[in-house]
């Protein structure tokens, strides 16, 4: 049906996929880090730091961080760059909550705002921001085209977009090694660590059901950016995209 979307292995009406997703990440919230540092043995802050070069921060960005989650990206960002002003963007309060915490503790508090909202939904000036960025969390949004339109209009022209997120190997044995870990090793991990295994078994499958890099560029070159690329990074497990504002 029109109205059903992905979550996971599963179609749910459109209209509860957001609530779905914010109780997989409210439930995780505590544990998000360390096992971050687990799922990934530690390479995910290798992807976060590329993923920065990739962005070409400068001294003048407004930035919109979305999909913030516990403030990785956002904090990179400020270590390279204290001048930028900077807007963490989440959904679920406990994440914004917790992204706060944890920039204050390392000394960011100027400069910086936080919002409560779902890509789809927020309402931001058109053209006042000058870079958007988006890490693992792109898989997990109700309407990607939506959140797409939106983000190109808040971006200023010549702005851009960085979205990272997880890819399905291509190479046929790759690919088999890669999907037993993600579907039987971390469910169990976050049994084991998070005491929760359901939510990582729907992490896992919401990998498992995502755009190929290929359609991901499509859909930014749908809602009209331009100069669009990916950068498939070691192990074919992760994807950076670009696309700017014309």
């Amino acid at each position: 049906m029109d109205d059903e979307v992905n979550f996971g292995s599963i179609k749910v009406p459109k209209n509860s996929k957001t609530k779905l997703v914010s109780d997989v990440f409210s439930s995780v919230a505590g544990k998000y880090d360390i096992m971050n540092d687990l799922m990934s043995f530690g390479a995910h802050r290798l992807w976060k730091k590329r993923m920065c070069q990739i962005s070409r921060l400068t001294a003048n960005d407004v930035v919109l961080d979305i999909a913030c989650g516990t403030g990785d990206i956002a904090i990179s960002l400020l270590r390279e760059m204290k001048s930028i002003k900077l807007t963490c963007l989440d959904e679920n309060s406990k994440m914004i909550a917790l992204c706060k915490e944890r920039l204050i503790n390392q000394g960011f508090i100027s400069g910086i705002s936080y919002v409560t909202n779902p890509m789809e939904k927020a309402s931001f000036q058109e053209n006042s921001f000058s870079l958007a960025t988006l890490s693992f969390g792109f898989r997990n949004f109700t309407d990607h085209n939506k959140a797409l339109e939106n983000i190109y209009k808040l971006l200023s022209p010549g702005g851009r977009l960085v979205i990272m997120e997880f890819t399905t190997p291509q190479n046929s044995i790759s690919k088999k090694i890669f999907e037993s870990y993600t579907h039987k090793i971390i469910p169990r991990l976050g049994k084991i660590i998070a005491k929760d295994d359901q939510s990582y078994t729907y992490l896992a499958e919401s990998i498992s059901s995502y755009y190929s890099p290929e359609e991901v560029s499509e859909l930014f070159y749908d809602n009209k950016f331009s100069n669009v690329r990916h950068e498939v990074l070691p192990g074919d497990i992760v994807t950076i995209h670009i696309g700017f504002k014309s």
